[in-house]
């Protein structure tokens, strides 16, 4: 599938559930895309975007593929494997 993916310049941090969520938009449709950082020790929202800054494009491409493969959870998300 051929869709245009452009990933806009937000980034949320749950620290109850240590999730980062940054966002895709798909042919006009808004996808979150969430990594659990649950492995790693994330002291705060801050350290947890930096973590993702450090990294957004490896990121931002699995995200991509992801889209393009069609792999949503159940929920509509896309769930990429951190990168450590």
């Amino acid at each position: 599938m051929n869709q245009a993916v452009q990933f806009i310049d937000r980034i949320d941090y749950n620290e109850k559930t240590q999730q980062l969520t940054f966002y895709a938009q798909v042919s006009g449709l808004m996808v979150e895309c969430i990594i659990d950082m649950q492995s790693l020790t994330i002291a705060d929202s801050a350290a947890a975007q930096h973590h993702f800054e450090l990294r957004r494009f490896d990121y931002e491409e699995l995200a991509e593929q992801l889209i393009e493969d069609e792999e949503y959870n159940s929920t509509g998300q896309v769930a990429i494997k951190m990168i450590s």
